[in-house]
């Protein structure tokens, strides 16, 4: 372990040997649940609504918080029989939790529930303006009484989801985070690498040998395990289609626009518009490929810089570099995320047994999130830092809030943390010394956008039509065929792709863990970037309306959100501005390498 390296401290969530004591307590709160129920009536008096709500969101915390220890200390540590057993006693519990509050759920819906008085629309307003944090993520509940089954259904629904769904997700999770990456570029001797982030370094190399030798040795055990992922994508996706037509929802996609509370109109459009504009990015890996040489660039190259890498950039460094960028846009935002350093919250550095990838974790709005990182050192490490930190200042200012309101929908919750990204870009271009080296900024960036934007929108199209075919008995081979026709499509002429790319889909964990997850980047890209230009064109007057969407969390619908910032998330020529803004960098890059 280097001196720079942080590893969280998850006693904040629940003290050093402190777990039990919390667990039963918390068992003993969801007892009283019961009592609880037998109080409701339409006529109830407003305290009384408002300590039941206190009572629930203090339990709903308090499992958050165990369900969080154990599923942080797995992510840390993969191989951890420890911390897969706290992990799973909360799954338990949280399925105990879920089934306790169904009756409630469903009587504040205005469902039936035996032994009570439907609670009315006139005595709901009336009891959720009792509790104004609460009020609309109440009512945003009740409008989704329409796709609530009845109770003994939605028991066995939530029993389903602990004992089906969720052990095929962390299946998958063992299944890929036990391979080893056989990395064997040209005419050098095999390295074997056991992390993902080791091999993905890679795919900024210089040498285009090694960025061919990373990607055949990321996907070969993704290939040689194909079958299993197949089965295991096939069961998680009809799963989730059955969830979607037993509730009433018109497709796949839909059931996941109502839970991240965006019009099924806006996504759609989203997807359109993106898929109009894919010509940007075909048009930058034209321009890509004859700075660097080539006719064309094949699949392995579309991240190669033009220049060798730079010297590594160390984790202070890097720390410090963020934070000042942070401070110069907002003290409060900077404030935020320094508070998750000081807390030891950060998991900062890749090694055997801990999870790929980064994350941001909201255990509860008092307690500071938690960060995991896997840093190597590069430009990109720096960028996913910032990133991070992003979410992490997010659910600072929303911290405010209740539980329940605190948490932002997934779209909005991509806001700051591309916000954040794009701070430090700009950071990094203003200090460019040279049209070179802007133009390698700009070439990067252009790079990361398509990352976060065009390739996010074509993994949702891929579901949308996965999901599709699966309901109609697809084989392995037709799920394959159909992800390497559309990466196709997404390059047309200005990129070759190698067979092997076929499997990729098989390397993309959230259309396992969290199915259409993926446009909330395209959606956060693009609407930072119109925030940004916002904040150009008004200056720091701007600064305020970004930090009011973030200090909403999830208390306010994101439509209305938007809408007081002057956002029309269902237009496409708002969607199209946010396009424009890459096509402005693009024509800069252009100018830049004649």
């Amino acid at each position: 372990m280097s001196k720079q390296e942080m590893l969280w401290n998850l006693n904040n969530i629940v003290g050093r040997g402190k777990f039990d004591e919390f667990f039963n307590a918390a068992e003993k709160n969801i007892a009283k649940l019961g009592d609880y129920l037998k109080a409701l009536s339409p006529g109830m008096p407003e305290e009384s609504f408002r300590r039941m709500t206190a009572f629930t969101e203090k339990l709903k915390e308090d499992i958050n918080r165990l369900s969080s220890y154990g599923s942080l200390w797995v992510s840390a540590d993969i191989n951890s029989q420890d911390a897969r057993l706290y992990k799973s006693r909360a799954q338990d519990l949280m399925v105990s939790h879920t089934q306790a509050l169904i009756p409630i759920t469903q009587w504040l819906m205005g469902k039936p529930v035996e032994g009570l008085g439907r609670l009315d629309d006139a005595n709901a307003q009336r009891l959720f303006k009792a509790v104004p944090d609460l009020e609309y993520v109440l009512s945003y509940q009740r409008l989704g009484a329409v796709h609530t089954l009845e109770q003994e259904v939605e028991k066995v629904m939530a029993r389903k989801k602990v004992t089906g769904a969720d052990p095929l997700t962390e299946l998958y999770s063992l299944v890929s985070d036990g391979f080893e990456y056989r990395f064997k570029p040209k005419g050098k001797k095999e390295k074997v690498f056991k992390t993902q982030s080791r091999i993905r370094a890679y795919f900024y190399s210089s040498n285009p040998a090694e960025r061919q030798a990373a990607y055949q040795a990321l996907f070969k055990p993704y290939q040689d395990n194909i079958s299993k992922f197949y089965v295991i994508y096939q069961a998680l996706a009809k799963d989730w289609d059955q969830d979607a037509r037993d509730r009433q929802f018109n497709s796949a996609v839909a059931m996941r626009n109502f839970y991240n509370q965006v019009p099924d109109q806006a996504i759609e459009t989203l997807l359109r518009v993106s898929s109009d504009n894919v010509g940007i990015y075909q048009e930058y890996f034209k321009v890509k490929a004859r700075l660097l040489g080539v006719k064309q660039l094949q699949r392995y190259d579309i991240y190669a810089p033009l220049e060798r890498q730079k010297a590594k950039i160390p984790f202070d460094r890097a720390k410090t570099l963020v934070l000042e960028t942070f401070k110069e846009f907002s003290p409060a935002l900077a404030q935020n995320a320094r508070q998750i350093f000081e807390a030891g919250h950060i998991d900062s550095h890749p090694r055997p047994g801990k999870e790929s990838g980064a994350f941001c974790a909201m255990v509860a709005p008092k307690i500071t999130p938690y960060i995991l990182l896997n840093y190597s050192g590069d430009n990109s490490s720096v960028m996913t830092m910032a990133h991070e930190l992003g979410h992490g200042a997010h659910d600072l200012y929303a911290s405010a809030h209740s539980v329940s309101s605190a948490e932002t929908t997934l779209p909005l919750a991509e806001t700051a943390s591309t916000t954040a990204e794009m701070l430090v870009f700009e950071r990094l271009l203003s200090q460019a010394k040279s049209d070179k080296e802007k133009r390698a900024m700009l070439l990067e960036k252009i790079g990361d956008s398509y990352a976060t934007v065009m390739r996010q929108a074509y993994f949702v199209k891929f579901e949308i039509a996965a999901h599709r075919l699966l309901l109609q008995g697809a084989r392995e081979s037709q799920l394959s065929g159909l992800y390497l026709k559309m990466l196709k499509e997404q390059f047309g002429s200005s990129v070759d792709v190698a067979d092997e790319f076929r499997c990729e889909w098989a390397y993309i964990p959230h259309i396992f863990k969290t199915p259409f997850y993926c446009y909330a980047y395209n959606f956060g890209e693009l609407l930072s970037m119109a925030l940004f230009a916002r904040y150009k064109h008004e200056g720091r007057s701007f600064v305020s309306k970004i930090e009011k969407i973030l200090a909403y969390g999830g208390s306010q619908s994101p439509e209305l959100i938007l809408k007081q910032a002057g956002i029309d998330m269902s237009s496409a020529s708002f969607w199209q501005g946010s396009y424009d803004v890459v096509r402005g960098w693009l024509e800069e890059l252009k100018r830049l390498s004649k």
